[in-house]
């Protein structure tokens, strides 16, 4: 067999054991007729004594015995060769069906490392995303913060300017107000006295007097230019403060800022007058302002 590299043996034993003994034999003749036929040769050959008979009984029973045991022994090599090949035959389709089954275990085995591989770089790749993901949060969140606090640095600060503004602001038209009041106040002085002056010089139309109402003239010239600076500088903050301030801030206001704030403006203003009122009044001199 090509498979085992054991070849097969004859199974009749017995026909080999007797080719081998009588190979010039016919098989048909079997042990006896071989036999009676050598003894036949042999009387023709040598003189048929009763020594020389039993002589070649003997002989051809030991011959039969041995010719038995050596069938026996061929059978009983004949059965272990056929059990070796068997062996080798069942062997070889044993480690056959190892090698497969090695194949399918090592395939096997390939294909969980490399699942496990796979899942092992998946989890790597996940944990790095994880990873950078919380990095960037990190970073965005820290970024958040400083923006933040500079936020509200930066508010706090242009609170307090403005703050600090309106404080500016209201305290100037206070000044303004007051300063409106005096110039209106040297003005109608300067100019009673200016007219008083006048008609005296024109009741006397004397040149002395007439040079005692010139400076009296100038200083009512002069409170009136005074009043002019006074209104356009109440002007310029009522822009300055319109510009800055919204409606909301203007209502925020209280009613004597309101006061002062109109008086800047060149409001005339009355005590009865309410908050609504004013702001009425402010908000259309401090758009005729601007």
């Amino acid at each position: 067999m090509a498979a085992t590299g054991v070849r097969e043996l004859p199974s009749n034993v017995s026909w080999v054991v007797t080719q081998a003994l009588h190979p010039s034999d016919g098989a048909a003749d079997g042990d006896g007729g071989s036999a009676s036929r050598a003894m036949a040769g042999e009387r023709g050959k040598v003189p048929l004594t009763g020594e020389s008979l039993e002589s070649r009984l003997k002989r051809a029973r030991s011959a039969s015995e041995k010719a038995h045991r050596a069938e026996q022994e061929a059978r009983a090599e004949a059965n272990h060769a056929k059990e070796l090949a068997d062996a080798v035959r069942k062997t070889n389709e044993q480690g056959r069906a190892r090698v497969r089954d090695a194949k399918s275990e090592a395939a096997e085995e390939v294909r969980r490392r490399v699942e496990e591989a796979r899942e092992r770089a998946d989890a790597m790749v996940e944990g790095e995303r994880e990873r950078a993901q919380a990095d960037a949060d990190a970073t965005v969140h820290k970024v958040g913060e400083r923006f933040e606090g500079e936020l509200d640095k930066s508010r706090a600060r242009a609170e307090a300017a403005q703050q600090r503004a309106q404080e500016k602001i209201a305290e100037a038209t206070q000044r303004l107000a007051r300063a409106r009041k005096l110039a209106d106040a040297a003005a109608e002085a300067a100019q009673a006295a200016a007219e008083a002056a006048r008609g005296k010089a024109e009741e006397l139309a004397a040149g002395e007097v007439r040079r005692t109402a010139a400076p009296k003239e100038r200083r009512a010239a002069e409170a009136k230019a005074v009043q002019k600076k006074v209104a356009g500088s109440g002007a310029k903050v009522a822009r300055q403060m319109s510009s800055g301030r919204t409606d909301q801030d203007l209502r925020s206001m209280t009613k004597p800022e309101l006061v002062d704030l109109a008086g800047a403006l060149g409001v005339e203003t009355r005590s009865s007058m309410n908050k609504q009122q004013l702001l009425r009044a402010v908000r259309r001199a401090a758009r005729k302002a601007a």
